[in-house]
């Protein structure tokens, strides 16, 4: 998007969304809690441009990867409340890793300020065209047979994906193996090889290998399916509503950021999302942009990850 549709933009905010004096008064140094190249930092750069545009100054990316996101969500919440430290993160390290560790530093939401949810990514049950599969239904019934156990693989242990497929075991009583890689590119290697059977990934991961034929999708963990692979009914469709997993990717700062701050960053990340560059960008990636008021994002904290809790203890979840 060009520098004048950008700035066209940004004048068209509600005034009151500028009402924070002397803010941004430097450059914003924007945490992404994992390396660069991958998912959450893709997202965070599609939005950076944008509101740099918008806010006046340069949003600067700053990768800090580490312990699932927890090092950079935790430096952004020891940072001053100035709305000079952001984060953009996945969700994992706001409502999964909080209930698999007994060491966090810090507290969700106490120690955060939330914003917005800026990214959805649904999680794909992927399978490997050799187990003969290619819906829910005939996966189900393949695993009623007398003697099948089936490895699923996962993007990380204690992650989205991980829980995921141990909801899906809880919930079909399937005779699963779960097996966490470090991450969905070996997990996708290993299920070309047939190493394992079945795969939960976000959809970006194994998108290029369904188009391709690689692969089999057998249903969206979401509530809504993709308009990439618009023929592939959700979890929901299938019978499993319960099976939800909406990787989500969201915008936070310190605890007691300052309202008039919150309310311009949250009228530019709502401009943000409706531009075509945003949106087009994530949408090639199998992701969907998105907004949520502070309020609403607070409340969404809270449902997430009561729901992720029960998962993690009904599977026995823990990563000390």
């Amino acid at each position: 998007m060009h520098r004048r549709q950008l700035l066209a933009a940004a004048a068209a905010l509600p005034v009151t969304a500028w009402a924070q004096p002397g803010w941004p008064s430097r450059p914003i140094r924007l945490i992404v809690p994992f390396p660069p190249g991958g998912p959450n930092d893709l997202v965070a750069r599609l939005y950076a441009q944008p509101l740099s545009a918008m806010l006046g100054q340069p949003v600067v990316i700053e990768n800090r990867p580490g312990a699932g996101g927890v090092l950079g969500v935790d430096a952004v919440a020891k940072a001053p409340p100035d709305g000079h430290t952001l984060v953009l993160t996945s969700s994992g390290a706001l409502v999964i890793i909080p209930h698999v560790t007994a060491t966090m530093p810090y507290r969700v939401p106490q120690d955060l300020t939330p914003v917005s949810i800026v990214t959805l990514v649904p999680e794909a049950l992927v399978a490997a065209p050799g187990l003969g599969v290619t819906d829910l239904a005939g996966l189900l019934a393949l695993a009623r047979r007398p003697g099948t156990r089936l490895a699923i693989g996962t993007a990380g242990a204690a992650g989205i994906s991980h829980l995921a497929a141990e909801m899906l075991r809880l919930q079909t009583g399937m005779e699963l193996t779960v097996v966490p890689y470090r991450g969905g590119a070996p997990a996708v290697t290993d299920l070309l090889g047939g190493q394992i059977q079945l795969l939960f990934a976000d959809l970006p991961v194994v998108l290029a290998h369904l188009r391709s034929g690689a692969l089999h999708a057998l249903a969206l963990a979401s509530t809504a399916r993709s308009p990439l692979l618009p023929d592939l009914p959700t979890t929901s469709e299938a019978g499993l509503p319960e099976i939800l997993a909406d990787n989500w990717y969201s915008l936070l700062g310190p605890a007691g950021l300052p309202g008039a701050i919150v309310e311009r960053l949250s009228a530019a990340l709502k401009a943000a999302s409706e531009m075509p560059a945003v949106r087009d960008g994530l949408r090639e990636q199998g992701a969907a942009a998105h907004w949520t008021s502070p309020d609403a994002f607070a409340a969404t904290i809270v449902t997430e990850s009561a729901r992720w809790r029960r998962t993690a203890e009904a599977a026995g979840i823990r990563i000390d």
